[in-house]
């Protein structure tokens, strides 16, 4: 078994180097000690739910990516932000959805001198922005096309956006952007995916574990460590 560290890969003592297994660290964070403020977009949305657009998914379920607006998610975000840098107060937001949320984020690392021209790439330190945001796996699992066939299985808050802004989640996690992918029940469903993502070099694997471990323990959270095999 090979263990993902945050610069290296390292074979395991004691374990045949043979097989087919990555180990990842995984760190959940633990709210009630956490100094930090954590707000979830999905409490927020959730007071601009449109229930008229509700009424009509059932004939088209697609539409079900407005019952929680992405006009609505985005001045969410930006009052959040804003009142994080005008009061100097430190907050996580998790489940950002939206490109124009990132870039937002993106403007401000490069006014911390986190962009790195060599690599064409960001370098936080995780532990000086005032905001950082993380990504529910779900929201990078689906695409707005897999409404058609999935319904109701996929209604989701805050919901599943169209492939544009899908793809926008996988260049800012590989643009060392996002801080951490926010997984609730690891299954076999999101350990398949997180391994097809490694396969077809969606996310490389030393990627994968700053997005799953390293980077959420630079921000000063308190949080509880977890492991994560994946068989590929």
């Amino acid at each position: 078994m090979k263990k993902i560290l945050k610069d290296k890969i390292i074979n395991i003592e004691n374990t045949n180097i043979f097989d087919n297994k990555f180990l990842f660290e995984y760190l959940e964070i633990n709210k009630r000690d956490s100094n930090i403020e954590i707000i979830y977009l999905s409490d927020l949305l959730e007071l601009k739910k449109n229930i008229d657009i509700l009424e009509k998914v059932n004939n088209k379920p697609a539409m079900y990516s407005n019952v929680y607006s992405p006009e609505d998610e985005l001045e969410i975000f930006k009052d959040i932000f804003d009142n994080a840098l005008k009061n100097k107060k430190r907050v996580h937001i998790v489940w950002v959805t939206l490109d124009s949320e990132i870039k937002i984020l993106e403007e401000y690392y490069r006014k911390l001198w986190f962009m790195r021209d060599d690599i064409n790439c960001f370098d936080p330190d995780f532990s000086i922005p005032l905001v950082t945001v993380s990504v529910k796996i779900e929201n990078i699992i689906w695409k707005w096309s897999d409404y058609k066939v999935q319904r109701s299985n996929i209604f989701f808050n805050p919901p599943i956006r169209e492939s544009g802004q899908v793809k926008a989640m996988y260049k800012w996690i590989n643009r060392w952007v996002v801080a951490w992918i926010y997984i609730t029940n690891y299954d076999k469903k999101i350990e398949s995916f997180l391994w097809n993502c490694i396969l077809e070099e969606k996310i490389l694997p030393l990627t994968l574990t700053k997005v799953l471990n390293y980077n959420l323990s630079d921000i000063w959270f308190t949080w509880i460590k977890k492991e994560l095999i994946i068989n590929y």
